[in-house]
């Protein structure tokens, strides 16, 4: 033990990744916990009782289709006004 000296054992740090999954977590929780009562939704041809948290991710999903469409016409305008 006389050629190296001995350095102390270092601290685990927990890395930031790990704190922002838990917090994540925790909110993702909390969200279905008090998103849960039922609330009538009147689609065109018929309505329904569904929970928050289903019409929550239903308009998500719906804006991130109607994003994604957009942007492709978007795209395609654009590369025919570059092709004439």
């Amino acid at each position: 033990m006389e050629g190296k000296p001995q350095t102390p054992p270092t601290k685990r740090d927990i890395p930031w990744t790990w704190i922002a999954f838990a917090a994540l977590a925790v909110y993702a929780v909390l969200l279905v916990i008090l998103n849960d009562d039922k609330v009538e939704i009147s689609f065109v041809l018929f309505s329904a009782k569904i929970s928050k948290l289903v019409l929550i991710v239903l308009c998500l999903g719906i804006g991130f289709a109607a994003g994604y469409l957009f942007d492709r016409m978007r795209e395609r305008r654009k590369r025919r006004a570059s092709a004439s």
